[in-house]
């Protein structure tokens, strides 16, 4: 009998098609099973609370993870780590595309900073010196962080969005700074801060030239002006042996973008408690997508903000590779895909606005519908697909506006839907991971589990942000002003409260709003409410009221 060519194709395209759908048929990532019970629940509770919630590493009658390693302590240490492990390890943008730089040349660098630091102005090692950091992020902000860490300095992480003079200001003087680091960007801001600020001394500008105007108006203000560069080649000369930090010292001085009463809060987070949060964070990723010194990453976000910051600690010990972007927004996709960054972290506002526009771009595409409504039926069943006739077809040129190398990308610090999540998921063809954190307990509170594609509600809307990290834990108290209580059904809710080697030591020289945020039993109380789901994951769902504070303190 013979076959003519057509019914020959049509026999082809059909084992083609057949072997797609072999290939992509919706076998689960990870067991259901493993999904049903994402923390480990204490067997009793107190009256107007729930039981305590630890991760399941981490479960009842183990201790509370503190290190990644036995002999990792500090941010020295995780530096070190690091530095054994990686080859590139800091990159910026230059004249023609990124420059990268070593893992033992930013060794080199610390040293030659830290050295110069000490050489050139009043602050010395063990002597709980301050010393601020007030720019957008760059490698010289990593170098300064480290340097702090490598000579047990302190440092204060002056948020510079948004800029606000009053601000800078009342962080200064309750931190009594005499040295901050800035950029050109935040020169002029410290320059009208001076008058208000007798203990600041010394200015460091990371550009490579200070202008006549500038250097004029630091000698008119008696401040010291000079490069970052002027003081790593007085460090060169004058190298100085580590004094490396302890663990309970403390590491940073963080304040938040401002508080509605003007008032200063610095949050004062020790290196045992930076520590402990990579730990919790790396934890939480199974061993196949691990971070290891094979991973880039994109920095665009402030590390004035911890959930970055900790971020790039936790790549920084595995040796990665961390770029920062150029300073402008509209250029972070252009420059993913020049740098081609596997692990990609943002806030959830940048992932929202590229939801929308690819939607507004492809949306109404007969191929696009029909596969991100394959894709989604996958995902609906645990499976995340990432080589389908689809993918091939329409979503592989979406992925490569990342890059497409991006195989995890972690969002946090605002809320974002299960249907964005899902968006991400299904057109970047990635893991996508949802954190709640906070910056009084360093960072990471609660971390998604990787391969759960589980919303918080039947209609796939809500989004969850997962069980505790194992370095801390997690219960909810009634919150009776808007009417949430641990009895509520179908699930408990109530105010957050979160025990841990992570949270912060207190807020800095404030101990009576210390102690109103940390009970006696070391719980901090987080004004955030939750609601716990059955498989032990946390949703956020509201705020308390704001409490009517005190007059803004005088300087």
């Amino acid at each position: 009998m013979e076959i003519d060519t057509l019914s020959v194709i049509l026999l082809i395209l059909i084992i083609f098609f057949t072997f797609l759908s072999i290939r992509d048929a919706p076998s689960p990532d990870v067991h259901p099973l493993l999904l049903t019970s994402q923390s480990d629940c204490a067997k009793v509770r107190n009256p107007g609370e729930t039981a305590i919630y630890r991760a399941n590493s981490s479960a009842h009658g183990m201790p509370l993870m503190t290190s990644p390693d036995k002999n990792i302590k500090t941010i020295f240490d995780l530096f070190e780590s690091g530095k054994k492990l990686g080859q590139n390890c800091l990159g910026f943008k230059g004249s023609n595309g990124y420059n990268w730089e070593s893992y033992q040349q930013v060794a080199e660098r610390v040293v030659k900073f830290g050295s110069g630091l000490i050489k050139h102005t009043e602050l010395k090692p063990k002597s709980l010196n301050i010393f601020g950091i007030f720019m957008n992020s760059c490698p010289e902000w990593v170098v300064a962080d480290l340097a702090a860490s490598h000579y047990s300095l302190i440092t204060v992480a002056i948020p510079s969005v948004p800029l606000r003079l009053n601000d800078v200001i009342s962080q200064i003087n309750l931190t009594q700074i005499g040295v901050v680091v800035v950029s050109k960007d935040t020169l002029s801001v410290i320059f009208s801060a001076v008058p208000s600020c007798a203990s600041l001394k010394h200015v460091i500008l990371v550009d490579s030239l200070i202008s006549s105007d500038q250097s004029q108006k630091a000698e008119a203000l008696g401040l010291t002006l000079k490069t970052f560069k002027e003081i790593e080649e007085i460090g060169a000369q004058f190298k100085s042996d580590f004094v490396p930090a302890e663990p309970e010292d403390t590491a940073t001085i963080v304040f938040s973008s401002g508080t509605t009463s003007g008032e200063p809060i610095g949050i004062e987070l020790t290196q045992e408690n930076l520590v402990a949060d990579v730990a919790g964070v790396l934890a939480t990723i199974p061993n196949a997508p691990k971070i290891t010194d094979s991973d880039r990453h994109l920095s665009f976000l402030p590390l004035a903000h911890m959930f970055e910051r900790i971020a790039v600690m936790a790549l920084l010990y595995s040796g990665a590779s961390i770029a920062f972007y150029s300073g402008k927004l509209s250029s972070v996709l252009k420059e993913a895909e020049e740098i081609k960054p596997t692990i990609f972290t943002s806030a959830p506002r940048f992932l929202i606005r590229f939801h929308e526009t690819i939607r507004q771009q492809y949306g109404n595409q007969f191929f696009f519908e029909r596969g991100y409504a394959s894709k989604l039926k996958h995902l609906r069943k645990g499976k995340l697909v990432t080589n389908s006739i689809w993918d091939m077809m329409v979503f592989n040129k979406i992925k490569e506006k990342f890059g497409g190398q991006v195989r995890v990308i972690v969002t946090g610090a605002g809320p974002i839907s299960q249907t964005t999540l899902d968006f991400l998921r299904i057109t970047v063809g990635c893991q996508v991971i949802q954190a709640y954190g906070l910056t009084q307990c360093s960072g990471a509170v609660t971390v998604n589990a990787f391969f759960d594609y589980q919303s918080a509600d039947r209609a796939g809307c809500d989004s969850h942000t997962g069980g505790p990290v194992p370095c801390n834990e997690i219960k909810l108290v009634n919150y009776d002003e808007k009417g949430y209580t641990v009895e509520d059904k179908p699930n408990p809710r109530g105010e957050i409260c979160v025990r841990g080697p992570n949270v912060m030591k207190g807020y800095y020289k404030r101990p009576e709003q210390t102690a109103q945020a940390i009970d006696a039993d070391g719980w901090l109380h987080t004004s955030d409410i939750g609601m716990i789901l059955p498989n032990g994951t946390l949703k956020i769902i509201d705020r308390k009221l704001p409490i009517k504070r005190q007059k803004p303190v005088e300087f």
